[in-house]
């Protein structure tokens, strides 16, 4: 019988059986990888202006875990789990493992489907033979949730739609459960996104905290959940905008800008040809 978690079941189980096996375990150990959304951009915080708990944190509080950490970066892609987060996460040796990825990814020219799902592969696997309960967060439709032109939403939509049949595909091997956000109430109502549009707001990170915990059927063991109230003023929100906006487009701009125009010319001519063979036939 292979080694297994501290207070969980042996590592023979499923993902499906471990989760299960939570139920059983009152204050679970948890780790949260990924980018920006899982590092709680959008949420509210004491120390970091509207960097908060996050979903991940959430979850963490309403299942009165015993230990958690969160070693999600900002503008991080698929590559860096691998490379940079998973070290952190197979010394914790956790017991829930929340994941969300693929933003970043589709967002550049060097968009590879090959690439991320061999790293969350490399990612996954060895959590799962530790016995912890890999999670992955799916990824909200972009043409109702990303700022910018129809166009290039419509591209970044048929990118997300890759990415999750990745998370799915590799959920049914059995090394993760995939959590799906498309069609959830997050894709649909302003008042879950922070003023960027880009990150959940606090009542955002705390649905999305809910609709984790409910499909894995967790049941809250905090007293409380985390406030969501966000007492600001519309200066203030777009202040921040302004300020956060402008260093994020600055630092983005020699990769991201040109990738942008480039994903756009790129369906532009796309749709040019389509249409041209059309009036040929």
């Amino acid at each position: 019988m292979k080694r297994s978690l501290k207070g969980s079941l042996p590592l023979q189980k499923t993902q499906s059986e471990l989760a299960l096996a939570l139920r059983h375990i009152e204050n679970p150990s948890i780790i949260a990888m990924g980018d920006s959304s899982v590092f709680g951009v959008g949420d509210h915080g004491d120390d970091i202006p509207s960097v908060g708990y996050g979903w991940t944190g959430r979850i963490a509080h309403d299942l009165k875990a015993k230990r958690f950490i969160n070693v999600a970066k900002n503008g991080a892609r698929a590559r860096d789990l691998p490379k940079n987060q998973l070290p952190a996460a197979l010394a914790y040796k956790p017991h829930i493992t929340l994941i969300c990825i693929g933003t970043n990814d589709a967002l550049r020219r060097d968009f590879s489907p090959t690439e991320i799902r061999d790293c969350l592969v490399k990612t996954c696997r060895p959590l799962a033979d530790l016995g912890s309960l890999v999670l992955f967060l799916g990824l909200p439709d972009p043409t109702r949730t990303a700022p910018g032109p129809l166009v290039l939403r419509q591209i970044l939509s048929d990118r997300v739609i890759i990415i999750n049949e990745i998370l799915e595909e590799i959920a049914k091997d059995g090394l993760a459960i995939c959590v799906p956000t498309w069609n959830s109430k997050i894709a649909h109502q302003r008042h879950m996104w922070h003023v960027d549009r880009m990150h959940p707001s606090a009542l955002g990170h705390q649905l999305i905290a809910d609709t984790v915990r409910h499909h894995l059927s967790l049941p809250r063991r905090s007293a409380k959940k985390l406030p969501t109230e966000v007492n600001t003023s519309r200066k203030f929100e777009m202040k921040w905008l302004i300020t956060n906006g402008t260093k994020w487009f600055a630092k983005r701009s020699f990769d991201l800008l040109p990738a942008l125009v480039w994903l756009m010319t790129v369906e532009s001519i796309r749709k040019g040809r389509a249409a041209k063979r059309g009036l040929l036939d």
